[in-house]
């Protein structure tokens, strides 16, 4: 029997996910390719194969992929940033008749998660605590100081910027006309990983407390089975309609109160201490793509366990 084959699109750098979905397919029949852009992408020598691509914005960058799918015969496609899911809701019907499965969700959903006023706007609307958000056209004398300027669409922290008066605010919304402007809520960050299965059912909801991030990115975190985010996370998850894979972030004030402010439709930086403290995500993956159940319990995770993150040097022959 020919093993399922599970595309990674922009995998670069995320050498421990392809790891963890290494370790996850003992018991499955399962072939792992990582594509990028990047020919000396690091996740490239943890995969089984590889193929470079040309970049997004190239035009031959989807006929190239789509016959790589065709020829490898890929039985899904998991992108691993938020252009690869743009590019993959995009071409969506031609990428999907060579694949058994894109694992991204439906267009409007994208959408809101995407454009963070979007999502400021849904989360208002349906009663979810988020901090007040502008934008730069937006008349108003009394914000609540101090602000971050955020870009609409992106993700990571670059373009960050911190708003202390008025004077940063006549500067930051003409410079950064296509930024959100965000209150600053004092509290504790959170990633909370997730996994919904195909019915949009929650089976992994897993709280992080980022206790040390550079560049937008998690060094450092601590799981926290908060029970109040676990539940407001769900109740999201279910409204929007999530399927797959995601991480979602948001901050905890000093009397609890939760606030959401990110979802990314994708695994996040950190997931994979998630993954190492018993969320296996990727082997709910492998079930689904072969048709089995997944697990009526949800797995048992290493409450207060901690990630410390260090880089790793990989040397290839010349």
């Amino acid at each position: 029997m020919e093993p399922l084959k599970i595309l990674f699109l922009a995998s670069h750098w995320r050498v421990s996910l392809i790891k963890a979905f290494q370790q996850a397919k003992s018991s499955q029949s399962m072939e792992l390719i990582c594509v990028d852009s990047d020919p000396l992408a690091p996740s490239f020598q943890e995969a089984d194969s590889s193929q470079v691509v040309p970049h997004f914005s190239d035009s031959q960058c989807l006929p190239s992929l789509l016959e790589f799918c065709e020829t490898k015969n890929i039985s899904a496609m998991i992108p691993l940033t938020n252009r690869a899911i743009e590019f993959m809701a995009y071409n969506r019907q031609e990428l999907g008749g060579c694949s058994q499965r894109l694992w991204i969700l439906e267009n409007p959903v994208i959408e809101i998660c995407h454009d963070k006023w979007k999502l400021y706007e849904f989360l208002e609307s349906e009663g979810f605590n988020t901090p007040e958000t502008f934008l730069a056209d937006k008349k108003t004398t009394s914000f609540p100081f101090p602000l971050i300027a955020k870009p609409r669409r992106g993700e990571g922290s670059k373009n960050l910027f911190i708003l202390e008066s008025y004077g940063d605010w006549d500067f930051y919304k003409k410079k950064c006309p296509q930024h959100v402007f965000q209150n600053r809520i004092e509290g504790q960050e959170f990633s909370v990983d997730c996994f919904f299965d195909q019915q949009g059912l929650p089976r992994l909801v897993v709280p992080r407390e980022r206790l040390a991030v550079r560049g937008g990115e998690v060094m450092t975190s601590r799981i926290n089975m908060d029970a109040g985010i676990i539940d407001r996370v769900e109740a999201l998850g279910v409204k929007l309609g999530l399927k797959g894979p995601c991480t979602i972030q948001g901050l905890q004030d000093d009397k609890g109160k939760f606030y959401f402010t990110d979802v990314n439709l994708r695994f996040g930086s950190g997931y994979v201490h998630t993954i190492s403290a018993g969320g296996d995500a990727p082997l709910m993956i492998y079930k689904e793509l072969a048709g089995q159940e997944l697990d009526i319990n949800r797995p048992y995770i290493k409450n207060k366990s901690v990630m410390t993150r260090f880089p790793e040097n990989i040397f290839l022959n010349d």
